[in-house]
């Protein structure tokens, strides 16, 4: 994300895009396991940290959202205004991940709250259908390489909506090659700074 927000500001496109650190909503595997009344409070705690980081939200902003659902990360998107959520998910073309889908939902709603809007009771939800990994070991680079080309294509304007930008099936090894490549001199330029 350091490397993308670098060159965001580079491009002049920090006002269209905004990054949530994904340590500051942490999967917790417990939840599950805890009692009916103790999981709704734990995934509230969760939504209303998100709420509070989409309530600085300007017109026409994108928040991408990497998230870690346990054992696969998947990056949402979230347009706080026209209460839209784009989920993209290298593994599949589907949402199942119900608690995050709640933090999400109860978040977007807790924002608007904020801002004393009125706001539709669950945000509109779509799930992309971009390329998908060859295997289980690269979900974290994908996720990068999503965000990427969301930046570098203008994901905000009208002409190029988040499905549009998507239509390959799959990332060639080189494309993600390139993305592990930035993460290593992003990672080199934090070591020796």
């Amino acid at each position: 994300m350091w490397h993308l927000y670098k060159k965001m500001k580079e491009d002049n496109k920090t006002d269209k895009f905004r990054f949530v650190n994904p340590h500051t909503i942490p999967y917790m595997p417990y939840v599950s396991k805890l009692d009916k009344n103790a999981k709704i409070e734990h995934l509230n705690e969760r939504a209303s940290v998100l709420a509070e980081r989409l309530s600085v939200a300007s017109t026409n902003q994108l928040f991408l959202v990497p998230h870690n659902v346990g054992y696969h990360w998947i990056l949402t998107v979230i347009d706080p205004y026209k209460e839209m959520v784009y989920l993209l998910d290298s593994l599949g073309h589907r949402n199942r991940y119900d608690d995050w889908k709640y933090v999400v939902d109860m978040s977007v709603r807790l924002s608007n709250s904020n801002k004393e809007r009125k706001g539709k009771k669950q945000a509109t939800w779509e799930v992309v259908k971009g390329p998908r990994r060859p295997d289980s070991k690269q979900c974290g680079f994908y996720v990068m390489r999503f965000m990427r080309e969301m930046i570098e294509k203008n994901a905000t304007s009208e002409k190029n909506s988040i499905s549009s930008i998507f239509m390959n099936t799959e990332y060639s090894k080189e494309e993600i090659d390139e993305v592990r490549s930035e993460w290593a001199e992003c990672i080199q330029d934090y070591i020796y700074e």
